[in-house]
Formats: C-alpha cells, structure tokens, sequence
C-alpha cells in the first residue's frame, strides 16, 4: 500500500470514528430525554390510578417543553461517548489549547460580532415562513423554541449548561479532532454540524454562521473565549425575548442592532489590510478536495447529517 493510499485511509477512520461518537452523543440526548418522559408518564399513571386521558398528556407534554431537567441531564450523560472517543486528548487538547492572549477587547468584539450576527440572520424567517407559506406549510414549531425560557431549570440550561458542553462538544472535540487536515477544514465543519445539530429551519442558518465565528475565535485565542462568548449571547437572547411589548423595547433592540453594525463595520474597515491579507492566507490553506469527499460520503456523517434534516423537516407543519 503506497503512502498516499495509507494516509487517506487514515482520515477515513479518523472521520468513522468522530461520526460514530456524534451518533451515539445525539442517540443517548434523545434517549435520555423520552426516558424522562416515560418516567412523568409512569408517575402521572400513578397518581391518576391509571389514566392517561387528553388533559394530563397535554400537561406532560408541556412540561416537557417548558423544564431543562431532562436537557441537563442528557447533555451531561450524551458527552460521555466524546470523553471516550477523545480520550486523554480532550482534557490535554481540546481544553488547553490556546493561541494569542484572550484580551477584554476580544470577548467584547467577539461578543458583538455573534450577537450582531444574530441580529442580522434573525430577518431570514420572514421570508422562510411567507415561501412556506405558498404551501401550506410553516415554521411555527420552530418559532416557539425562541420565545425564551419559563422555567429556571430551562434558563440554566439555555444561558449555561448547554453553551458550556456545546463548546466543549463543537469548539472542542470536533475542532480539536479535525484540526489537523487544517483549521479551514476544521472551523467549517464544526460550524456545519453545530448549526445542523439545532434541527429547525429558524436557527440551522444562525448556528451555522455563528460557528464560523466561534470556531475561529476558540482556534486564534482558545475555546474560555468560546464559552464566555456563548453564554453572554444566550443571556442577552432571553433577555431581548423578555422584554415588554412596548414602543421602547423595540427601540432598545433596534438602537444596540444600529450600534453593533456600526462596530462591526468600523472594525472591519479599519482591519481591512489584515483582512484581506487573512483571507489570502486561509485561501491557499484551503482543504485538499478529497478532504470533503471523504467527510460527506463518511457513513456515519451521512447518517447524521440526514437526522438532523428529519428534525428539521418535522419541525415544519402545516398550518
């Protein structure tokens, strides 16, 4: 076997066995949560002798929704096939790794640059919804998941719990592990998989681009940026959801909208040079083609990128 045909064999295994852990971290999430739901049913079958009529299935069904019990917990029992496929390497490498020295001035302009990303991308569901709606269809299902959290287990879950094993999920393990066929490669996959990982047609656009995002970020500094970055975006999208119907709210979202586009204008004029010099450097670092190849006709990445298209499809009803 000739060196090249070894080396590629190599990065198919190393992407079967990435895949692999994925499916089985996104097979115990869903595992774990209709366990949970089986086991409210079980206690409302007790406590109703029995029955199971309409009213209690409604009321176990929003409690599903509405609580971030069952999501802490599958968050946290889900990450262990990562911990076992990353081994030693995740608290070595994924953790540690560093670049340049995470500054004020970094978290703040990373944090403006996602949030004002969000602000930008969030417009995309008015045309999303009216082509939908030609056909019958709509997003509404995906719309109630950013109506922000009602309970504190959700809001734990929401702004801390789930940022937190999200980064170490998608800045960390996934970046880590590919980072070797390059952090092109690596940023743009872990962005792909983080904005399909949220299964509606709302957020895949927004996660994606907001990987890209932090995925350099935790690759130029390291993945504590990431995370505090995250979770401040998280807080201030439940924030922006809890305010009042008022004229003054909608000029408070709108004025900090005017203001983060003006930063990051500013900044990206006045980084102009280092910008397009970036760009030319990242552009003859792009990944070899056979890179993608193997990625996207992997069995496992197959198999879980079609999963997460299903969740989104089912997130779509008709109205």
């Amino acid at each position: 076997m000739t060196l090249v045909k070894r080396r590629r064999k190599l990065i198919k295994r190393r992407f079967r066995g990435l895949g692999v852990s994925l499916i089985f971290q996104e097979a115990l999430m869903f595992l774990v949560v209709i366990l949970y739901f089986i086991i409210q049913m079980i206690g409302a079958l007790i406590r109703n002798r029995g029955v199971l009529n309409e009213a209690v299935l409604i009321s176990l069904s929003d409690t599903m929704e509405n609580i971030g019990i069952p999501m802490i917990i599958a968050v946290m029992i889900a990450f262990i096939p990562i911990l076992i496929y990353r081994n030693k390497q995740f608290f070595r490498r994924d953790l540690l790794a560093t670049g340049q020295k995470m500054t004020v001035r970094a978290v703040l302009l990373g944090f403006v640059f996602v949030l004002g990303l969000n602000m930008i991308l969030t417009p995309v569901m008015v045309p999303v919804e009216w082509l939908l709606n030609l056909f019958g269809l709509t997003t509404k299902p995906s719309q109630e998941i950013l109506e922000g959290s009602k309970t504190l287990s959700m809001f734990l879950y929401t702004c801390l719990i789930g940022p937190v094993f999200e980064e170490f999920l998608y800045r960390g393990a996934v970046l880590r592990s590919l980072e070797r066929f390059g952090a092109v490669f690596a940023i743009s996959v872990s962005a792909l998989l983080f904005g399909m990982m949220h299964g509606n047609v709302i957020q895949i656009p927004m996660g994606i681009g907001v990987g890209l995002i932090l995925g350099f970020l935790a690759w130029k500094y390291s993945i504590r940026l990431t995370i505090l970055i995250h979770i401040a975006n998280n807080l201030a999208a439940e924030l922006f959801m809890r305010l009042p119907e008022q004229p003054w709210s909608a000029l408070l979202y709108y004025g900090l909208f005017v203001l983060f586009l003006v930063i990051m204008g500013t900044v990206i004029y006045k980084k102009r040079q280092a910008i397009k010099a970036g760009l030319s450097a990242w552009k003859n670092r792009r990944p070899q083609k056979y890179l993608w190849l193997y990625f996207f006709t992997s069995i496992p990445f197959i198999l879980l990128l079609l999963s997460n298209i299903l969740t989104t499809v089912l997130g779509i009803e008709r109205l």
